[in-house]
C-alpha cells in the first residue's frame, strides 16, 4: 500500500441482512480518489486515510461520505480531511 493519502472519498450504500436476526441493515463501501485522478475501491477506509495517525481527519471524512450517501446507491465525493461535499 502506498503512503499517499487520497484527496476525496465516496460512500456506496449497501443493504445486507443480519446473519442471526434476519433484519436488513445499511452498510457502506468506500471509493477514494487521489490527486493524480486515480480512483480505487478500498476495503478499509481507515487504513487508507491513516486513521491511526490522523483519527479526526479519517472520522470526519468517513462520516461526511456516509452523510452524503442516499439510502440506496452511490453518494457524492467529499474532500479529505473535512468531509465536505465537492
Amino acid at each position: 500500500m502506498s503512503a499517499e493519502i487520497p484527496v476525496a472519498a465516496r460512500a456506496t450504500s449497501v443493504w445486507t441482512k443480519s446473519r442471526w436476526l434476519k433484519i436488513p441493515y445499511r452498510s457502506f463501501r468506500f471509493d477514494v480518489r487521489y490527486a493524480d485522478g486515480r480512483e480505487e475501491q478500498v476495503e478499509s477506509l481507515d487504513k487508507v486515510l491513516q486513521g491511526a495517525s490522523y483519527p479526526a481527519d479519517a472520522w470526519s471524512t468517513r462520516k461526511g461520505a456516509e452523510k452524503a450517501c442516499p439510502k440506496e446507491g452511490t453518494g457524492a465525493w467529499v474532500d479529505y480531511p473535512y468531509g465536505r461535499p465537492l
